[in-house]
């Protein structure tokens, strides 16, 4: 009897030890962050998916007194392990403490991992970070613990429009133009990157990895509510929100569909004024902002929406990336109105799948917008189109098995 136990004790915990491994490296705000790591999160429930362990790693604290006050610096969340190496999910009051907070989370990491490593093989470890000194600390520790290191590759650094001070220009410069041949693989996330990875290292794997999206959480039912068009996107993107605001105003003689949108990065102050800037141009007052909403409030106005706008501009940085925001669009069964730009055409088909506006121009995706206010019943047949494509290319599911087979070829 004594020998059976023992068997199958033995033959359970080989099978633990056994059990591919993904950690995840370099993000913070686990699991209410933004965009990042909404795409952390589902690549690690792509892989449970998978039967394929993940554990995501954050080193400090980044949320203010009293968020989320109930969140404990270690568990388990949707199934993912996670661990907050510092023991704190909240940033503390006053410089010396922060910066406390800082090295405790660094020497918990460097802890952990040794424990990690101890307990079973790393199959891999997935950075999104882009800071150097950080980079250099986890290619340290991929090196000092032996596992490989693929960078989430989600935007070309170096080309990026809005300010940004000398150094972080030196930053992202060095990043794309050495560093980044540290890397044993690279999940890039359009075929731009895809194409620079593969230029810099052309001996490493490489895996195209579109946005993911967890469709199911868009199941809700519609809610009567005032038509309107939605745009979601940070603040820093201000030549965007002053794009979306003149083809707003080329359709908006009645305004019978509102414009309402969601800006980050803002506080409630700073939102207060633009959102006086806007009334001072619309005296009907047809745009409203929001700012820092729970997101079961951003999935409800994503589903109630007539149309979800997001114009991508012909720069090196947007026909780079491929916003998260864009999956979110399409669970949302409503039409998208977009550019034919980037990673666009590789994917939709201009009034079938989204509705494509042939090059960034004010007028073009007017019309565009227009085409939804005049032709209802076409547009929510195109959003449910987009629904359906959206389902098959960007739901995490469908993505398990590519990334099983990626480790295997790190």
């Amino acid at each position: 009897m004594q020998f059976g136990i023992h068997t199958t004790y033995s033959f359970v915990e080989q099978n633990m030890r056994n059990q591919k491994h993904v950690i995840f490296l370099g993000e913070a705000r686990f699991p209410y962050g933004l965009a990042s790591v909404q795409r952390m999160t589902l690549m690690a429930r792509a892989l449970l998916h998978e039967n394929i362990k993940a554990t995501i790693i954050c080193r400090k604290g980044s949320w203010n007194q009293g968020e989320h006050p109930d969140f404990e610096y270690e568990g388990i969340y949707e199934g993912i392990n996670y661990i907050y190496t510092s023991k704190e999910v909240h940033k503390p009051s006053g410089f010396v403490n922060r910066n406390l907070q800082k090295f405790r989370g660094v020497y918990g990491e460097y802890q952990y991992l040794k424990k990690l490593k101890k307990e079973g093989e790393i199959s891999m470890a997935v950075l999104s970070n882009r800071k150097l000194i950080h980079v250099f600390r986890y290619l340290l520790f991929a090196s000092l613990f032996k596992f490989p290191i693929a960078i989430n590759l989600v935007e070309m650094a170096s080309s990026m429009q809005h300010k940004r001070s000398f150094s972080r220009k030196i930053n992202d410069y060095v990043l794309d133009k050495w560093v980044v041949k540290f890397y044993d693989g690279a999940l890039p996330i359009s075929d731009k990157l895809m194409s620079f990875y593969g230029n810099a290292c052309p001996a490493k794997p490489n895996l195209k990895l579109p946005i993911v999206c967890d469709f199911d959480k868009f199941n809700i039912a519609r809610e009567p509510s005032e038509p309107y068009f939605l745009y979601c996107g940070s603040i820093s993107y201000r030549e965007v929100i002053d794009f979306i605001l003149e083809a707003y105003k080329r359709i908006a003689q009645d305004e019978s569909v509102k414009l309402y949108m969601i800006v980050s990065g803002e506080s409630q102050k700073e939102v207060a004024r633009f959102q006086q800037e806007m009334n001072n141009v619309f005296k009907t007052n047809p745009i409203q902002l929001f700012s820092n909403i729970p997101y079961s409030d951003l999935v409800n106005l994503y589903v109630n929406a007539k149309a979800l706008l997001i114009p991508l501009r012909p720069t090196v940085q947007d026909t780079s990336r491929f916003p998260h925001k864009i999956g979110e669009y399409l669970a949302s069964g409503n039409p998208v109105v977009t550019t034919n730009i980037g990673e666009i055409p590789n994917y939709f088909e201009d009034e079938v799948t989204a509705l494509m506006a042939e090059k960034y121009d004010v007028n073009a995706f007017a019309e565009k917008m227009k085409f939804v206010v005049d032709n209802p019943e076409k547009a929510e047949e195109i959003g449910l189109n987009g629904q359906r494509l959206g389902l098959r290319e960007f739901d995490y599911r469908t993505h398990g098995s590519r990334l099983n087979k990626f480790i295997e070829s790190l």
